[in-house]
């Protein structure tokens, strides 16, 4: 018994092994393939990787240069060289520091032109988009007509904009300059209760609310529809008629004759 058990256990083993060589020799170029194709992506991925930030540090670096430019004309043309030849979201920063060098240097409507093609780009991050709308608006607030920035302005202002500060005290400028103080107030008040206001910018608002509130005519008409000299002159001509009082008594006899 023990001899035929070791036969069997031994054919077990080599019916195993022959299974297992089977397996291998159908699936085992494909499992090495696999590997191969895993070592190879994760290489790659590497490759890649430091490509991406290689090229990131390069154009981070061209930034500060241009950043470093004293000149605004010339700032701006080294603003535009990497807003024409760089990648990622580095060509729409570049943009936006060409329009304000433009602006620094007196180029309104160029700087206005870069903030447009911004606006224009496919796909850029509505943050951007928006930052260069609110930037329209402060670079052409003289020039601008009240309604037109505030059309411009309310998508910035909604609860949840990044863009909310700034464009409520612009909104407010333009309530001002459209000679409407009690919408700039509303946009003001609105502004100092935002917990993310900075105190220098809540003091700021505080002020102007003071200064739009001081202009404002404080006093209501009555109820009886006249106007405070009115009243005040119809008390004084009361006070002025004589009473019965003072007037001469007449007596009898003054009134027979």
């Amino acid at each position: 018994m023990a001899e035929s058990d070791s036969f069997i256990q031994e054919v077990s083993e080599e019916v195993r092994r022959d299974r297992m060589y089977a397996v291998w020799r159908r699936y085992g170029p494909w499992l090495i393939a696999a590997i191969v194709l895993v070592v190879l992506f994760a290489a790659g991925k590497g490759w890649w990787e430091n490509k991406v930030e290689s090229r990131k540090a390069e154009l981070g670096g061209a930034l500060l240069e241009a950043d470093a430019v004293e000149n605004p004309e010339d700032a701006a043309k080294a603003f535009l060289a990497i807003a024409e030849e760089g990648e990622y979201q580095y060509p729409i920063i570049a943009r936006l520091r060409a329009a304000a060098s433009l602006a620094a240097a007196g180029k309104i409507e160029e700087a206005q032109a870069q903030y447009d093609a911004i606006k224009a780009i496919d796909g850029i991050d509505p943050r951007f988009r928006d930052l260069a709308e609110l930037r329209t608006v402060m670079l052409m607030s003289e020039r601008m007509e009240a309604d037109e920035m505030l059309d411009r302005l309310g998508p910035l202002t909604v609860d949840g904009s990044v863009w909310r500060l700034p464009a409520l005290e612009y909104e407010a400028a333009a309530h001002l300059k459209n000679g409407e103080p009690k919408q700039a107030l509303a946009s003001l008040r609105t502004l100092v209760e935002l917990p993310e206001l900075p105190p220098a910018a809540q003091g700021r608002a505080a002020e102007l609310i003071e200064a739009i509130e001081a202009t404002l005519d404080p006093v209501a008409p009555s109820d009886s529809g006249m106007t405070p000299e009115k009243e005040t002159t119809d008390e004084s001509e009361e006070a002025d008629a004589p009473s019965d009082e003072d007037a001469p008594a007449t007596t009898g006899e003054g009134a027979d004759q």
